[in-house]
């Protein structure tokens, strides 16, 4: 089912009685250092955990709920690993900007470069380097936070095998998020530029204002010393101050208010994401997860048997009869085949009875469910014979009948010799028995 995105999680924000004000709270917790930061990820990763393991529920109605008692611990955790991923990127950066500016001859910190191509090139390599490595942790920074949401642990969301797995599994869903988080961060880019542009203008024309109130003209620039310039200029930031302030500081909290609507989006739109990898199966944060394990029950499955060729005249029957034992009922169904031990001799299991007759020479497989006596027979309703198996099987069922036969024929000729014996001497004394004599004593 291809999930999207940014249309489930714009409608589970929209959709949450008091959205509006609940991002307008974090945009203005996103002010104060680190705290801010730890409540926004705790609450909208806390969010987006809920739907990855199935329930659909609005944002929760308080910041500071708290519910499942690691409300903290999860936005600290989170804190953490978006700190690391994005420092280790940012430092490669700096270190490039560095080189191409001691390079080109510049000034760093008040050494002094000199003119070197290569030291140039170097640096940009590394500046380059670095930007590719911020867009590419950032995404597994994404999924490790899901990971530590999931799992509330922090090295959960530092094991880059298991993350870079998942992202694999699904590197277009991650992709349609990354994307999505690009255009909607670009038109909010646009739309926070105008605002800017407009507050730029507030703060000029409020401050035109007061100078025109203080009785300044455009003739006044014309002889004016440098006190009056001081003058006039302390004049303007007087009439724009407060004006300017307030611009300034609604400007601020516009960006705070894309920023947390961003960040929303991304986590929620992350967490319908990780549904897919059936959350509740997840094992320990080391086990494999499900899709790993199918990916290895699959590989470790036994291809199935495939019935020999056979010949234009008895193929078709061949391969039936081969084939037959395999779609035997299995499980719950009843077998059909009589119970091993009772009924009529050539109901007994064909194995037993070539066990008992010929020993080792009637040869199965060992890995062949052994029949006993009183249990039903299930050949063929929980394994496949191999050909092999097969041509043993049916070398073996000769010596059955041919030995049944044997048999048969001599209880037969038994039999009937001695009821002729009998009929003609029926005073004579009966032989002894084996092991003992004539009186009846036992043998010594």
């Amino acid at each position: 089912m291809q999930i999207q995105y940014f249309k489930s999680a714009w409608g589970d924000i929209k959709n949450s009685p008091g959205w509006f004000g609940k991002l307008c709270l974090l945009a203005l917790l996103n002010f104060i250092p680190v705290f801010g930061q730890i409540v926004t990820f705790a609450y909208l990763y806390g969010w987006a955990r809920e739907i990855a393991w199935g329930t659909h529920e609005p944002m929760p109605a308080r910041i500071f709920a708290n519910e499942d008692g690691k409300f903290w611990r999860r936005g600290w955790f989170l804190l953490v690993l978006a700190f690391v991923f994005t420092l280790v990127p940012q430092v490669v950066m700096q270190i490039g900007d560095y080189w191409q500016v001691m390079g080109m001859g510049g000034r760093v910190n008040g050494v002094a470069g000199a003119q070197n191509p290569v030291l140039v090139g170097v640096g940009g390599l590394l500046a380059f380097v670095g930007f590719a490595g911020a867009v590419v942790l950032a995404v597994l920074a994404w999924i490790g936070s899901m990971r530590i949401a999931i799992y509330d642990r922090l090295s959960a969301g530092f094991q880059l095998g298991k993350i870079w797995k998942m992202l694999r599994f699904d590197t277009n869903g991650i992709l349609k998020i990354f994307g999505m988080n690009l255009i909607v961060s670009l038109v909010l880019g646009v739309i926070v530029f105008f605002l800017a542009f407009m507050v730029m203008f507030i703060v000029v024309a409020a401050g035109v204002a007061g100078l025109v109130g203080a009785g300044y003209s455009v003739d006044s620039f014309q002889y004016m010393s440098d006190a009056q310039a001081l003058r006039m200029f302390g004049q303007f930031v007087a009439s724009a101050g407060v004006v300017g302030v307030l611009a300034v500081l609604l400007l601020a909290f516009a960006t705070m208010l894309a920023s947390a609507y961003v960040d929303a989006l991304i986590a929620r739109a992350l967490g319908y994401w990780t549904l897919q990898f059936d959350v509740p199966r997840w094992g320990g944060q080391d086990e494999p997860l499900p899709f790993e394990r199918a990916a290895s029950t699959q590989a470790a499955a036994p291809a199935a048997p495939i019935a020999p060729a056979a010949s234009a005249a008895g193929g078709a029957a061949a391969a039936a009869t081969q084939v037959a034992p395999a779609v035997a009922p299995v499980g719950d169904a009843t077998p059909e085949q009589p119970y091993a031990g009772y009924g009529e001799p050539d109901d007994i299991a064909p194995q037993a009875q070539a066990s008992a007759i010929y020993g080792d020479e009637a040869r199965f497989e060992e890995d062949m469910p052994v029949v006993e006596y009183g249990e039903p027979l299930q050949v063929g309703a929980g394994f496949i014979m191999t050909p092999e198996q097969i041509e043993e099987a049916q070398v073996a069922m000769g010596h059955v009948q041919s030995a049944a036969s044997d048999a048969v024929s001599e209880a037969e000729e038994v039999g009937a010799g001695e009821v002729s014996e009998m009929i003609e001497e029926p005073n004579a004394p009966q032989a002894p028995l084996d092991g003992l004599d004539a009186e009846g004593d036992e043998r010594l």
